[in-house]
Order: structure tokens, then sequence, then C-alpha cells
């Protein structure tokens, strides 16, 4: 009962973060799971179960609000989907050191890009669908490895000046598309023998957690979303983007 609370509270907290910043769910699931010593496939397996229900609700919240551009979706979605595909089905290969320096180092640099944008007040430009694509494929290769879309989706989009609601908004529907490829690849792979859960682990106790504090917060993303002002909103985006990869560099490091 207890560690349902805990995932009830890490999910409430982690969706209301990501509905109003378009970041934060996955990151702060999978950190705390990886944190619990659970291994990569079952991590990426609980957070992608979890976001199927929340980032419906999600999505469904942002659209209400006017904050999907589908001209971004569809590009987002399909790069998306297959970056997810390549991460879930490479997972168990990567190398965790490697891997947690180069998405931190690339965390830090388009943090402080988003914060200088914000800063400085630019106007948003529009995103060319090819780059959108590239954009959805790199945060989907990072879905599937750790269900982390938000962190490089968003602070991309927000970076090349799309309106940060916009950029909120189309990222969590595209990312419901990729949680759902990510989650079927590695049931899949589960019934294959290509891994299997740790002994005493399971995806229950986690899952159950996470979708009783995530489903309430996401009613609230779409209008969270859509009322923050542009210009505070991207100046967060950045300064979450910033936190999250000093805090993975100096965890690594001091560990």
């Amino acid at each position: 009962m207890g560690d349902f609370v805990f995932f009830a509270l890490v999910g409430f907290v982690a969706q209301l973060a990501d509905g109003a910043l378009g970041m934060g769910f996955g990151i702060i699931s999978a950190s705390i799971l990886f944190g619990s010593g659970v291994a990569p496939p079952l991590v990426s397996a609980t957070v992608n179960a979890a976001k199927i229900p929340t980032g419906t609700i999600a999505a469904l919240s942002h659209w209400r609000f006017g904050n999907i551009d589908t001209a971004l979706l569809r590009p987002l979605a399909i790069g998306g989907v297959l970056g997810g595909l390549a991460g879930a089905l490479t997972l168990s290969h990567l190398k965790g050191n490697l891997l947690t320096v180069l998405i931190s180092c690339y965390l830090l640099l388009i943090g402080m890009t988003v914060i200088l944008r914000g800063l400085r007040n630019r106007p948003p430009r529009p995103v060319r669908s090819g780059n959108a694509s590239l954009i959805g494929a790199a945060g989907g290769l990072i879905e599937g490895i750790g269900g982390s879309w938000g962190p490089i989706v968003t602070p991309a989009l927000t970076g090349a000046g799309h309106p940060p609601n916009r950029a909120i908004g189309s990222g969590a529907a595209a990312e419901l598309c990729v949680s759902v490829a990510v989650f079927v690849t590695l049931a899949l792979t589960y019934f294959a023998g290509t891994w299997a859960p740790q002994p005493g682990r399971g995806l229950l106790i986690p899952t159950a957690g996470l979708l009783a504090g995530g489903i309430p917060a996401a009613v609230f993303g779409g209008w969270l979303a859509s009322r923050a002002p542009r210009r505070a909103l991207t100046i967060a985006v950045g300064l979450l983007t910033l936190g999250i990869g000093t805090y993975r560099l100096l965890d690594l490091f001091l560990h």
C-alpha cells in the first residue's frame, strides 16, 4: 500500500509538470525507478504503460484548449514512432553511462538556448516538417530507452521558436503514439524471451500508482499550458531542462 501511494504522488506531481511544461512525467518516473535498481527494459515498459491512459487524457485536454498544431503533430508522431521502435529494440545493448553523459550534455545546451530565447522574448517562427521529424525521432529514441520524450522534444521545439503551448500540446499528442509503439514493442520482446523482469519486481504496483496520480493531473494539463504566459513558460522549460541535465551529470559522477 505504501508503494502504491508513493507512486501515486509521483504520478500526480510528474504529470502536472508534464502538462504545464511538456516534460516531467517520464523523466521523474523513470529516474525514481532507475534509482530503485529497476532494470532499464522494465523501467521503459512501466513508464510507457502508464503514459498511454494519462497521455490520452492529456492529449484531449490540450486539444480542448487549442494547444495542438496538426501540421506539427504529424511529422513529430511519425518520426517519434520510428525512433521509439529503434530505442526499444536496442535498449539492452546501450552503455548506460555514455548515454547519460550524451543526453545530459544535450539537455544543458538546449536548456541554455531556451532560457536565452525566453529572456530575449524572440517571436516564434515555424518549425519545418523535416526538422520536426528529426526532433520526433530523437525524442522517440530516448523514449524507447528510458521514457524521456519531453526533455528532448519540448525544448527543441521551443528553442526553435515554436509557441510553448503548441510545442507542449503537439508534443503530448505525438508522445501518446510513441508510448503505444514502445510499450507494444517491449511487450513483444518480453514474450519472445529477450528480457525478463527482475525477481520480486513487476509492472502492476508502480504502473497502477502512476496512473492513479497521473490521470487526475492530466485533466489540468491543457488548461495550464494555455494559460501560462509564453515568456515565463519558455524560461521555465529551459530551467527545468537545465536542472535535469545538471542533476543527471552530478548523479553519475558522484556515484
